[in-house]
């Protein structure tokens, strides 16, 4: 999809922030931002849960993985979607 005028126009006057958008029809939100910007909290969102399974790992708070558990999990959900 295009930007629209209005859109644009948002942008324009927001341009160090995400400008929240509504859907009319479904009242559902979203947000427009530049894409360095989305890949930045991206990133920033997956630093900030890596320290998180680190600090539990330090701490002695984790499990070893069992890979074959993920994977067995993995096709279950994979399967279910087909459906």
């Amino acid at each position: 999809p295009k930007l629209t005028d209005e859109m644009r126009q948002a942008l324009e006057q927001h341009p160090d922030g995400p400008v929240a958008i509504e859907d009319e029809r479904t009242q559902r939100q979203y947000v427009l931002l530049p894409q360095d910007e989305f890949h930045r909290l991206l990133d920033e969102r997956l630093r900030q849960e890596l320290q998180i399974g680190f600090d539990q790992a330090d701490r002695g708070d984790s499990v070893p993985w069992d890979i074959e558990a993920t994977i067995q999990e993995a096709h279950r959900r994979h399967a279910g979607r087909a459906q």
